[in-house]
């Protein structure tokens, strides 16, 4: 009789543990701003923004959520972005954030809204996978990221290039290039900087909490906190049409450093088929589903591959 499996976690404490060192070191890499060269600073700035950018734009916008093809260069861009992050394959990530979506608000989702901001940023990341994580997994249909040959290099050899590319690289640059003290380089481009982009990284998964609205809140808030966040119903967009690129991972719509970035690439050639829809055909699709006997899940699929075959027609005239 085959052993019934349980959505139970434990703590993993050598998680715990590397977590609340990375915090404290983190903490004390700021301090340390204080004495480090400006040139230090900004390629800080730089290594975060880069790590920042293979979450928001490579790991969740092009790889989870198929909202544009990108050349292999600059794939192989974001890929090394990823791993400055310093959060595992970029393969593990997708899978975990496709569960998200797919079973959002159940106990099946890993970052489960329902449990708070603590839980969905920092607790569940400090667990173990429940018993039935592989069968949940097996629901996910991944055969896009087991047949690209840049995420399962990235699989392959994750350690080692996280400890060239993520670690050694960052670290001694400031060193070697412009004399920084390896101190300040271990403390600001190690600890402070895997800090900020480790929870870059979770905001994705979290950010419904910030930035979001309840379906029944008003809009715009009646809180002091529309001075300092702009919340919205965008990220309840994204959980219905994540494809579309112009979703922001922190609110926004069309807006942000990363809905810049896909604009630059896509005027340079390097990206193509960028996947968003319009407000007619949200309309007919919320009028279909009204009106037939379809399930919005059907109607949102059918809205997918209408705005796929119109994406194809513009590209294909385009390269006519």
């Amino acid at each position: 009789m085959e052993k019934e499996l349980s959505g139970k976690r434990e703590a993993q404490w050598i998680y715990v543990l590397w977590y609340i060192h990375l915090y404290i070191l983190g903490s004390y890499g700021i301090y340390k701003l204080a004495d480090a060269a400006w040139t230090t600073f900004f390629f800080a700035v730089f290594i975060i923004l880069m790590g920042a950018l293979g979450i928001t734009v490579g790991a969740h916008r092009h790889w989870a959520h198929q909202s544009f093809e990108a050349h292999w260069f600059i794939k192989v861009c974001f890929m090394i972005s990823h791993t400055l992050v310093g959060v595992g394959p970029i393969y593990d990530w997708v899978l975990a954030h496709r569960i998200h979506h797919k079973f959002y608000g159940t106990d099946k989702d890993p970052y489960n809204h329902n449990k708070g901001f603590l839980y969905s940023h920092l607790v569940t990341n400090l667990m173990s996978n429940p018993d039935d994580y592989e069968q949940t997994a097996k629901q996910i249909d991944m055969r896009d990221i087991e047949s690209d040959g840049i995420v399962w290099f990235q699989r392959k050899f994750y350690w080692p290039l996280f400890l060239i590319v993520g670690l050694l690289l960052p670290i001694n640059a400031p060193a070697e290039y412009w004399g920084e003290s390896i101190i300040n380089s271990v403390f600001i481009l190690g600890f402070l900087r895997l800090t900020v982009l480790m929870n870059i990284s979770f905001l994705v998964n979290s950010a419904m909490h910030i930035w979001g609205l309840n379906l029944t809140d008003k809009f715009p808030p009646d809180d002091n906190l529309v001075f300092l966040i702009n919340r919205s119903f965008w990220l309840n967009y994204h959980y219905l049409l994540p494809w579309d690129w112009k979703t922001d991972e922190f609110g926004g719509y069309d807006t942000g450093v990363s809905g810049f970035t896909i604009k630059c690439l896509n005027e340079l050639g390097l990206i193509n088929n960028l996947k968003t829809t319009s407000s007619q055909l949200i309309r007919e699709a919320l009028y279909k589903s009204a009106t037939s006997k379809k399930t919005t899940c059907d109607v949102l699929d059918d809205l997918k591959k209408a705005v796929e075959y119109e994406t194809a027609r513009i590209n294909l005239h385009y390269h006519h």
